[in-house]
């Protein structure tokens, strides 16, 4: 019988810029081995952690695919549960090097595979690329960053017309049907990544694969400054109080706001359609709308900051999307310059050590 996969994005690129919670993949209190794998683009990490992925979701294992946010069909981890091994990129941006070397972490050099001699011909063109692509990503960032103070103004139409007493009933009413007499004497546990993010593709997200284990899926509808947020950290509180392990998924444009949350323990998850992942999802739908007074709200200054921000997003999105090009002609330079064969022997020698765990 196959194991199971779940897909995140460890990282994102946001209006604070690249933003990692790469340090939650796996924790490594229990963390049987944690290889970080080195080496540039397409010296074929990312093929490697989807071989060995594949591999042992065939052999019944439950697997954890994070994905790349500007490259989503790229890999940047690979988790496999129960034998609590982690494989995971360990280059920039979002450099990961070994915190407990030998006890828990170790590195993987996929440069011991590469032609050294063949990079000559091409040492001007990686630097020169490279460059375009920092300066390119930071491009887009200007623009999330500018989109994000548009958002800021969507959001206070909104908030200044919420109702404070109607939010706090639905909170207690949601506190009740999610955890009714729950509760543990131990503080809860959390885990923090993204579901959602910005990429090459336009905006992703997982969520829906991610709840697919849940029986009770609460869907919180609305636009920014609706009170989404402030409903999901009272759950997330809650739920940490009561003594359950949490996993946050965190807003992919202002990354210290929560976008969705589930509890595996009651199975529950209380997700949000809202104005970045644009989607429609089952569940128990609830319409944060309902809790605002529209007669106080600008219509028309409203509708033109909304505007403003998704041709900023958008913008941002169209730049995060030249970056690919960019990407993918750097990966040339080293495909060509790979001894593929070797990397062959590589994967199956590191197949036969995690098939011993």
């Amino acid at each position: 019988m196959k194991g199971s996969i779940r897909n995140f994005f460890p990282g994102g690129n946001t209006s604070y810029g690249f933003y990692s919670f790469y340090q939650y993949i796996i924790d490594e209190n229990i963390a049987k081995r944690k290889i970080c794998i080195k080496g540039g683009p397409g010296t074929g990490k990312s093929s490697l952690m989807k071989n060995i992925g594949n591999f042992f979701v065939n052999k019944g294992y439950n697997i954890e695919y994070h994905h790349c946010s500007s490259d989503n069909n790229s890999l940047d981890g690979v988790v496999i549960k129960g034998l609590e091994v982690a494989l995971i990129d360990g280059t920039s941006p979002h450099i990961v090097d070994p915190a407990n070397p030998g006890a828990v972490d170790e590195i993987l050099n996929m440069g011991q595979h590469w032609n050294e001699e063949g990079f000559k011909q091409y040492k001007k063109l990686i630097i020169e690329t490279n460059k375009e692509i920092k300066n390119t990503f930071e491009r887009a960032y200007s623009f999330l960053k500018a989109s994000k103070l548009i958002h800021d103004d969507w959001s206070n139409f909104h908030r200044n017309a919420l109702s404070s007493s109607k939010l706090l009933l639905l909170e207690e009413d949601l506190k009740d049907k999610v955890f009714s007499n729950s509760l543990c004497k131990t503080l809860g546990s959390d885990r923090h990544i993204f579901a959602t993010a910005f990429t090459p593709n336009g905006i992703v997200t997982f969520i829906e694969n991610l709840t697919e284990s849940c029986n009770k899926i609460y869907v919180l509808n609305g636009g920014p400054g609706t009170g989404k947020t402030q409903v999901l950290t009272f759950l997330y509180k809650e739920a940490l109080r009561r003594g359950f392990f949490i996993e946050v998924y965190h807003d992919p444009l202002i990354p210290d706001r929560i976008e969705h949350i589930i509890i595996p323990e009651l199975k529950t998850a209380i997700i949000t359609s809202n104005e970045i992942n644009n989607q429609k999802f089952t569940g128990t739908q609830i319409f944060m709308e309902n809790l605002i007074d529209y007669s106080k709200i600008n219509k028309d200054e409203l509708v033109k900051s909304k505007e403003t921000f998704y041709n900023l997003l958008n913008k941002g999105l169209s730049v995060i999307s030249s970056s690919k090009n960019l990407h993918d002609q750097l990966e040339k330079y080293y495909v060509c310059n790979m001894n593929f064969k070797e990397i062959d022997e590589t994967y199956k020698l590191l197949l036969d050590r995690l098939l011993k765990y």
